[in-house]
């Protein structure tokens, strides 16, 4: 249907739309790859955390990447109804051109509504965006705190023994804070690709829809 489609966009004077949905339908492609992959990364954090002794801090991290994974899954779903609205305004378009001609075309485009779901899902991915980083910035605190903590607890041992103390700075990430970190700025990263990415579709869009 879509290929119909485009082909009668081309063929009627208006190849640069066609162009332009077909570049918006590849990024929709790459979007739901790409939320896949932020999807099995938040996974794997859980299953880091599942591992973890329950503290409160536990608690508060669990509770923020079970935020970001429902921001994750409603990027999805709005990107999954735009899919089914275009196809569904295609397919009319395709249908209707037999009757009324080339404005079935340009009625099917308006129709599709894209440029205002895209923003829904741009926001959302910014959102997503601003909870990652401070969920790194969390774990990497409560990391330098714990282990700044050990290193005066370990200092205080030296000093009641009469042993030189040592300069206390935190230290380098533990295995099991790596292990947490590692999954969580892989996803911060694929998100602010997709930020990028999804600020060039509306650009698209916004030629497309003039």
């Amino acid at each position: 249907i879509m290929e119909q489609f485009l082909k009668l966009l081309s063929e009627n004077g208006r190849a640069g739309q066609s162009e332009d949905l077909s570049r918006l339908m590849f990024y929709m492609d790459g979007m739901n790859r790409q939320l896949d992959a932020v999807r099995q990364e938040l996974q794997t954090v859980k299953v880091q955390l599942a591992q973890a002794q329950d503290t409160p801090q536990k608690t508060i991290l669990q509770g923020m990447v079970d935020g970001l994974q429902s921001k994750v899954r409603q990027a999805q779903e709005k990107l999954d109804g735009l899919r089914e609205k275009i196809m569904q305004c295609a397919a009319n378009a395709v249908e209707s051109f037999k009757r009324v001609g080339v404005t079935a075309l340009d009625k099917a485009v308006s129709a599709m509504g894209i440029h205002k779901t895209l923003e829904a899902v741009q926001q959302n991915i910014s959102g997503s965006l601003d909870d990652s980083k401070k969920s790194i910035e969390k774990v990497e605190t409560l990391g330098h705190e714990l282990r700044s903590v050990g290193g005066h607890l370990k200092n205080a041992g030296r000093a009641v023994i009469g042993r030189e103390t040592q300069a206390v700075d935190g230290g380098q990430e533990g295995h099991f804070q790596a292990a947490v970190l590692a999954p969580m700025r892989t996803a911060h990263k694929m998100l602010s690709t997709m930020n990028n990415a999804t600020l060039a579709a509306i650009g698209s869009v916004e030629r497309l829809e003039t």
